[in-house]
């Protein structure tokens, strides 16, 4: 087979609607919903074949729609013919309209691809679906469901539809996978219970995303799913794990009506002034810290150190005090899940050590060291589902210039990362937010500004901001100083029990001891008068 023949022998079988033209050929478009042949093809000098989609997809989407990519079509003549030589239907799924009658089917072949046909009225098939209406698969058993008011799933395939019906539910999927939901499908399910289950994929999270908000147009009870341990719903299922054990990522709600402005005597009757303590005088739910320091101080140690202690349910500061076991998540975008096998396995080991050993579920670790851009509506609706499925009392999201890929001095940028950050507050019951941030740097180590680096906004956001900073009794040449001084860089909000300062511990200790003032005794210190104590 030569390189010309990989067009009429690959490529073509697998379109619709094939025409011949003057240079080419013309056919349906298999990367978007293509009515009116967009897709135009030749034979090419850089590449085998040359494809132009009129509509604008790119040969990429083109190729992974008809399961290939560029090696397939470059191949050596052995192997391609090995791989495509031959062709054969495994599978067949039925599209039947709302009374029971065959419009199309959905065909899986060997090698992994799909195409659909339709009858052709005289006992065969045509591989052309022309105008035939697309409609849900298995949509007499959804229509059905709906009206008795039981709950459907939707997931992205056959297969997988054909999982959650051995688990004994109704589920659907819509023809042509991730991405091709139409809104006339959401119809169908007005006023219905509904359960998406996301394939653990950036497409297939999208699509859950896309069908959820379009069911919310037509008033459904709406809640995503996604498989903690695999692909898709299908392989769940198939490992011997139930329904019951997917995660919960996003759940729609009844939109409250505005709340007009109460009275100043019933707003003091409602009487919630009371602290939602997580950690009695040390933090409330919804608090946000940051945390500065120059590089090399600890920082980072100082910030794994706290949600070890806080899972383990060990108070961080005052050590020989228990408290409740938090429920903490780690969102790094900065190490990878190597690095912190080192890190954290450490601190792990000391809660075994302790008595207090991190419960299972107690402490989830999410790893991106690409960094995340919560600017893009993709990565902040994916930050969020985590938020929801996991329901953390603490989250360690960071470092901050980690969070956006626009410049660290983007008020525009800091301001829309921060919406994001604020909204994972408010997501369950709420959380602590603990986060790490650069400082500017200086000539002098010394004197070096604790503020964060990049925008302003980052001074006046969170409840408190801390910074570590070398205390003067340490050697101002040890890169490593055993003891650093606990500096706010912004006036606190509140009053709250915090250290003065953490040096070293010795071997079975945690990695930094927290320092107390000796006079007045051990109590209740505002951030500002923290900030003064290497004056005093």
């Amino acid at each position: 087979m030569g390189l010309t023949d990989v067009l009429r022998e690959i490529v073509l079988p697998k379109l619709d609607r094939v025409q011949k033209t003057a240079d080419g050929f013309t056919a349906r478009c298999p990367a978007h919903e293509d009515n009116s042949p967009s897709l135009s093809l030749t034979y090419g000098t850089t590449h085998p074949v040359i494809f132009n989609c009129h509509a604008g997809c790119a040969p990429e989407d083109i190729l992974k729609a008809l399961g290939l990519e560029w090696a397939d079509l470059s191949a050596p003549k052995e192997e391609r013919a090995q791989r495509f030589g031959k062709t054969e239907i495994i599978s067949t799924y039925d599209y039947l309209d709302e009374h029971g009658e065959l419009l199309f089917q959905v065909c899986r072949l060997q090698p992994k691809s799909f195409r659909q046909r339709k009858p052709d009225g005289r006992g065969g098939w045509d591989w052309r679906l022309g105008d035939t209406p697309r409609v849900l698969y298995r949509l007499p058993e959804v229509v059905k469901a709906v009206a008795a008011g039981e709950l459907v799933w939707i997931v992205e395939g056959e297969k997988d539809v054909h999982a959650v019906e051995h688990a004994g539910m109704v589920a659907t999927c819509n023809p042509g996978g991730a991405g091709k939901w139409l809104l006339e499908y959401s119809e169908v399910f007005r006023d219905a219970a509904v359960a998406i289950c996301a394939d653990a994929d950036k497409p297939g999270r999208a699509h859950a995303r896309m069908v959820a908000e379009a069911l919310a147009k037509v008033d459904c009870e709406v809640t995503v799913y996604e498989a903690p341990n695999h692909k898709d719903i299908a392989d769940h299922l198939g490992a011997g794990h139930g329904l019951e054990d997917l995660v919960e990522t996003r759940v729609s709600g009844d939109e409250t009506a505005p709340v007009l402005a109460p009275d100043l005597w019933a707003f003091l009757a409602a009487g919630d002034d009371a602290y939602d303590w997580l950690v009695p005088d040390l933090f409330e739910r919804g608090d946000r810290l940051m945390v500065t320091g120059a590089e090399g101080l600890g920082k980072s140690v100082w910030c794994r150190q706290l949600l070890v202690m806080l899972a383990a349910g060990i108070h961080p500061f005052r050590h020989e005090e228990t408290v409740k076991p938090l429920r903490g998540l780690v969102v790094d975008c900065e190490n990878s899940p190597r690095q912190n096998r080192r890190h954290y396995g450490a601190l792990a080991g000391l809660s075994v050590t302790k008595g207090r050993r991190v419960p299972e579920g107690g402490l989830r670790l999410i790893h991106r060291p690409e960094g995340i851009d919560l600017v893009r509506g993709d990565d902040a609706e994916w930050l969020l589902e985590r938020i929801h499925a996991h329901k953390p009392d603490v989250v360690y999201i960071g470092p901050f210039y980690r969070l956006h890929n626009s410049d660290i001095n983007d008020e525009v940028a800091a301001r829309k990362t921060v919406a994001v950050l604020d909204a994972i507050r408010t997501v369950g019951s709420g959380c602590v937010l603990l986060m790490e941030a650069h400082a500017g740097h200086t000539k002098d180590g010394a004197g070096r500004m604790l503020r964060p680096a990049g925008s302003s906004l980052l001074l006046r956001w969170p409840e408190f901001g801390f910074g570590l900073r070398r205390a003067k009794e340490c050697d101002p040449s040890d890169p490593r100083p055993s003891l650093v001084d606990l500096e706010a860089w912004r006036g606190a909000r509140d009053e709250r029990d915090w250290p003065v300062g953490f040096r070293h511990g010795r071997s079975g200790d945690w990695p930094w001891m927290p320092e107390w003032p000796i006079k007045p005794n051990p109590g209740v210190l505002s951030a500002d008068a923290l900030s003064n104590r290497a004056a005093t």
